[in-house]
C-alpha cells in the first residue's frame, strides 16, 4: 500500500441522535475493509456505545475501532493527529 502525501482521508459524519450515523459507518467500513487500510473513531459526550456496537457488529477487527468520550461538545475530539 502506498502512502498519500498529503495524509490518510479523513471522514466526517455528523447528525442529530437516531439519524443513522453508526449504520452508516458500518456499512462504509464494511464496503472499504477489504480494499482499504481503515479505522473507526468514534465520539460521544459520555459513553462510548457507537464504537461497542461497530465491534459488536463486526464492522472492522476491534483494534481498528476507537471510541472517544469527549465530556462535552463532540467537536473537541477532531484531531489533526488521529
Amino acid at each position: 500500500m502506498t502512502t498519500s502525501p498529503h495524509g490518510p482521508l479523513r471522514v466526517g459524519i455528523g447528525g442529530p441522535v437516531g439519524s443513522g450515523k453508526t449504520a452508516l459507518m458500518e456499512q462504509l467500513c464494511r464496503s472499504f475493509r477489504e480494499t482499504h487500510d481503515i479505522c473507526a473513531i468514534t465520539n460521544d459526550i459520555y459513553t462510548k456505545e457507537d464504537a461497542e456496537a461497530l465491534t459488536q457488529r463486526g464492522a472492522l477487527a476491534p483494534e481498528r475501532i476507537m471510541g472517544v468520550e469527549t465530556g462535552g461538545c463532540p467537536h473537541t475530539a477532531i484531531r489533526e493527529d488521529a
